[in-house]
């Protein structure tokens, strides 16, 4: 029976104003309400003719029978159906404190949509001892004491770095005539920051906030609840206690997935009988290399990519139908590098791309450092295969590190981790020597992606403000695609330059 609410019931209205933005538009936010039992409100809408207004007034009268109505709502339809869509009207605000940066890199990179805010190393100086240690190596004490000294000396590396370069860059960068000291001083010791950072590994604390619906919560705890990383099992059952305020029954069933670990294992094993990478292959540096992009294997790479687009661009505005659109794009070929300027002419540097951008497509290979590549994996639009951390692809080593002649000291600390790296490697502890990577050691990832990312990619970390390491990446990226899509990557580069 349909609940009518009379909002000129003084004492009615005044209770809904508690929950809703507005009376009497049609539209409005919804707040104070439970996450879950707003996931059940918003969901009646697809079988019932009530507004949400109408059922919030019904949940506000049952009180904390509204509580039970959404959970046995959820166990019937979300985890019994699988009705998981009704999951993401439910939203969640997690903090995520003195965690690894290894363990950051798995959370951020567990589903594509959460959202996250970092700590930053590039405007914020780590405190010593501020180091995930491994609660494996409680029973191995030695080793224990060895990875403790590793991150010390780590430390200490990192402060002198950070003096180092600090007094160099304001060498290299006197105050202008007529600037302020102070301003122009904190702009370098950020600059000293960036670099001076290369040195400290992975088990380095982090904080992050996090947000999320309960569907990608749920997708997200049952990756990390597999996870080799027993820091990461330990975590997300942490968050699992936690979110289960605010979505009890929507996360009740996020465990150990058998799938995951099983075909985790089978696949490591399997590739064991391909033989060791070259022994040659560690490099200094970053590198891009382009592997799949659309009309690889055609005579005209670029013109079939722009048919790509033109093709879904007159789809959408004009009259014709897919076949006839076919037809006048083969006799009128010239027409498509018109088309995609009108799509771009107008675009801003704050604008998107229209959307027919994201039918053409990119494959490409990253060897970056651990620096770079925790910038980089924030992208999540980005379909990323990500190998494990480790030191068998050579470093980058910071500019301002190589001019100010403190490039012994970095590479210190680089050796010292390799040595310990491979010390726990041969004692079986493979899962702890990620954590004694450094950020200087490069990672290997490839990342399938859109012309719509690209655009994006490189109006975001091609700007005057991005930092040195990624900048080079992305303008590595960049360059590759444009030697088979010249007119994309023209158009892209001149919202930066």
């Amino acid at each position: 029976m349909s609940v009518e609410i009379k909002m000129d019931d003084k004492s009615v209205a005044q209770e809904m104003e508690r929950y809703v933005s507005n009376l009497d538009r049609d539209i409005y936010t919804i707040s104070n309400i439970p996450e879950e039992v707003v996931a059940v409100i918003f969901a009646y809408v697809s079988r019932s003719p009530k507004s949400f207004r109408e059922n919030i007034d019904t949940v506000i009268r049952e009180q904390e029978m509204g509580r039970d109505r959404a959970e046995k709502f959820h166990e019937k339809w979300v985890l019994n159906y699988g009705h998981a869509s009704v999951a993401e009207h439910a939203t969640v605000h997690i903090g995520v404190e003195r965690v690894s940066r290894l363990f950051s890199s798995l959370l951020e990179c567990a589903n594509e949509f959460l959202s996250f805010t970092e700590y930053s190393q590039r405007y914020q100086r780590p405190r010593k001892g501020d180091n995930y240690i491994p609660e494996e190596l409680d029973s191995h004490p030695a080793l224990k004491k060895e990875f403790e000294d590793l991150c010390d000396f780590q430390y200490e590396v990192y402060s002198r770095l950070n003096d180092e370069l600090f007094d160099f860059l304001k060498r290299k960068f006197p105050v202008p005539e007529g600037k302020e000291e102070r301003p122009h001083f904190r702009a370098l010791e950020k600059i000293a920051f960036e670099d001076a950072r290369y040195a400290l590994n992975l088990s380095t604390l982090t904080n992050l906030g996090m947000t999320a619906n309960a569907r990608a919560i749920e997708q997200t705890l049952s990756a990390l609840l597999s996870s080799r990383y027993l820091e990461a099992r330990r975590r997300a059952e942490e968050i699992k206690s936690e979110v289960r305020f605010s979505v009890p029954t929507l996360v009740k069933y996020a465990n150990e997935n058998p799938y995951i670990v099983k075909t985790r294992d089978a696949l490591a094993e399997f590739s064991r009988g391909l033989g060791d990478a070259e022994k040659n292959r560690p490099q200094n540096g970053s590198s891009v290399t382009l592997f799949d992009y659309t009309g690889k294997g055609g005579e005209n790479p670029q013109a079939e990519a722009l048919r790509e687009i033109a093709r879904g661009l007159l789809f959408e505005f004009s009259g014709l139908s897919g076949s006839e659109i076919e037809r006048h794009l083969s006799e009128n070929t010239s027409e498509l590098e018109k088309i995609f300027s009108i799509a771009v002419e107008a675009l801003g540097k704050h604008d998107n791309p229209a959307g027919i951008f994201r039918s053409v497509n990119y494959n490409a290979e990253f060897v970056l450092s651990e620096a770079a590549w925790h910038q980089l994996l924030r992208h999540r639009k980005v379909n990323w295969t990500i190998k494990e951390p480790s030191v068998n692809e050579g470093v980058t080593i910071p500019p301002h590190v190589t001019e100010s002649e403190t490039e012994e000291l970095l590479l210190g600390a680089v050796a010292r981790s390799e040595n310990f790296y491979k010390k726990l490697v041969d004692a079986g502890f493979d899962d702890i020597a990620s954590y004694v990577v450094t950020n200087a050691h490069n990672r290997r990832v490839s990342g399938s992606f859109d012309l719509w990312e690209l655009y994006h990619l490189t109006n975001l970390r091609m700007s005057e403000g991005a930092q040195w390491d990624i900048r080079n990446v992305v303008e590595q990226l960049a360059r590759s695609i444009e030697e088979v899509h010249p007119v994309f990557v023209q158009s892209a580069l001149q919202r930066v330059e």
